[in-house]
């Protein structure tokens, strides 16, 4: 006989976590000419998708010492006392540590990012990682994380995409695609204007491992220029 199903039964979502490289994205966000003030909240929403589960969102960033730069940290503190408020966020800092010459550096910082996904994939507190980060030194990160039955998606802008990070990571998340669509909640200064063409096409996922022929037809025009790395994917 065959095994009742109880229609009941809730249908287990895929659990997602997002880990975001704060300054990284930070000055990503300048060069494509993007607003800087985000709605952290509603970007990890608009991230994950409504079909799956957001767990939680890991934003890592490097403090000033207050001692040290006074009114760089107070700017500062201003805007981590905003993350602090965000729903489903958690800060993580590392140490901007003053050098020889007066320039700051951080410490810490990617110790924490690249610590939290093993340790996290480890305690299989998510399904997918959605890494948000253009340092290609995290690849091996990403490749551990993979290797403890994970899927990784890497999230990129038009100008940066790191060949290390593509190979170590299951699938591509188009960034500009995500921010076009849902601009007018991501950033709250900015109001909502015609769709363009990147909007129509909404929240999309390329696999990395899918024949280029079906990824072209998927990116469509707004994402030629992943067809480089993909056709060299799937060589």
């Amino acid at each position: 006989k065959e095994r009742a199903v109880n229609k009941n039964t809730p249908i287990k979502r895929e659990r997602v976590c997002i880990f975001i490289d704060g300054s990284n994205f930070y000055f990503a966000l300048k060069r494509n000419n993007y607003p800087t003030r985000v709605d952290y909240f509603e970007l990890s929403k608009a991230l994950a998708g409504p079909d799956r589960e957001l767990v939680r969102t890991y934003y890592y960033n490097s403090a000033y010492d207050p001692e040290v730069a006074t009114e760089q940290s107070k700017t500062q503190q201003a805007f981590f006392d905003s993350l602090l408020k965000t729903p489903s966020l958690e800060l993580r800092l590392g140490r901007l540590v003053s050098g020889p010459e007066g320039a700051f550096k951080t410490r810490g910082e990617k110790t924490l990012f690249s610590s939290d996904l093993v340790y996290f994939a480890a305690r299989s507190l998510f399904d997918t990682a959605i890494v948000v980060t253009e340092e290609w030194e995290f690849s091996p990160v990403l490749s551990l994380v993979k290797e403890l039955g994970k899927t990784v998606e890497i999230g990129f802008f038009r100008d940066s995409q790191p060949r290390e990070l593509i190979q170590s990571s299951d699938r591509i998340l188009p960034l500009f695609e995500v921010l076009d669509k849902f601009k007018s909640r991501i950033f709250p200064s900015v109001a909502e204007t015609e769709p363009g063409p990147e909007e129509n096409i909404g929240n999309q996922i390329i696999d990395k491992h899918t024949p280029i022929t079906q990824s072209r037809a998927q990116v469509a025009s707004t994402k030629k220029f992943f067809d480089h790395f993909l056709k060299k994917g799937t060589k």
